[in-house]
């Protein structure tokens, strides 16, 4: 399972994006950081039908979502984080 954090370049969720990727590496959950403007995050995004930034998007290895998280006030605990990543 991966857990990708979609942000904003020179954001104050840039900050955000760094600080929790440290906390999940800490507690073993596979993160990437994906700028939401790059190739590769607007892929994400389409894809897994992410609007709002910034943004959690678990998903196993075959692809398929476990979780989506998005928007300041939408984003959940690191808790939360952490057990979907381990279940």
């Amino acid at each position: 399972m991966t857990t990708y954090l979609l942000y904003n370049l020179g954001t104050p969720a840039g900050r955000w994006a760094n600080e929790t990727a440290e906390a999940l590496k800490q507690e073993q959950v596979s993160v990437e950081l994906l700028d939401a403007d790059s190739p590769r995050g607007i892929e994400l995004a389409q894809h897994y039908d992410v609007l709002g930034r910034p943004a959690i998007v678990m998903v196993r290895d075959d692809g398929s979502p476990v979780q989506v998280w998005q928007g300041q006030d939408g984003l959940p605990q690191l808790a939360d984080v952490v057990y979907y990543a381990h279940t």
